[in-house]
């Protein structure tokens, strides 16, 4: 690729080569390389970003989003529905009131832990489009 002399392209290829040598862009394959791309994504986000930076922290964020999916989600026929839930919240490192918010109430977590009530359709629907996880883990 033809380096472009503009100063404005220039220092965007820079700053995304910069991160490429700190971190390349390949699948992660274990928790060490998932700790270090999580660094980089903490130190990114929320800082305004040249395109080439932008493009670094977009396609790094699909990496581990990967990686998690494969690797930190509960899996298996083997969990209930309730240890599915514990699994995904000590996963994410998730208190209750913290769940609650994602699926819209803390006292259904807190009831559906306690094996007082099962989750509803909303509550699951929300699940699964924040851990991207199978609806089967609830039902």
């Amino acid at each position: 690729m033809a380096t472009k002399t503009t100063s404005g392209k220039r220092i965007e290829r820079d700053g995304y080569m910069r991160l490429i040598r700190r971190f390349p862009l390949r699948p992660i394959s274990n928790d060490r390389e998932h700790a270090q791309a999580v660094e980089i994504i903490e130190e990114l986000i929320g800082r305004e970003l040249d395109s080439g930076t932008s493009d670094y922290l977009d396609t790094l964020i699909l990496l581990v989003n990967k990686y998690e999916d494969e690797h930190h989600t509960p899996f298996g026929n083997d969990l209930s529905p309730r240890e599915a839930l514990r699994a995904i919240m000590n996963a994410n490192d998730m208190t209750q009131a913290q769940m609650g918010k994602i699926i819209g109430s803390e006292s259904a977590v807190s009831m559906f832990l306690k094996g007082e009530r099962e989750l509803s359709k909303a509550h699951i629907k929300a699940l699964i489009e924040r851990f991207r996880v199978d609806a089967g883990l609830f039902l």
